[in-house]
């Protein structure tokens, strides 16, 4: 799996949680770390791939949430 789709599949997997669970930084944080741990196959994958390029993956989203 490229890291491009690595990207999405953990964008998809954090829209689908409700939004008062991916408004803040800690949510990022916390959702970055159970991803890694339940989906070590991802990391596996993806050399590069760990909890800080997850939650920088996130944060725009974070902001567009805090914003509304």
């Amino acid at each position: 799996m490229a890291q491009l789709d690595v990207r999405e599949h953990v964008l998809q997997e954090w829209f689908r949680l409700p939004e008062s669970r991916r408004r803040h930084a800690t949510d990022a944080v916390a959702f970055a770390f159970r991803i890694l741990r339940e989906r070590p196959d991802l990391v596996i994958e993806t050399k590069d791939l760990n909890h800080e390029s997850i939650v920088t993956w996130l944060q725009p989203h974070i902001r567009s949430a805090e914003a509304s």
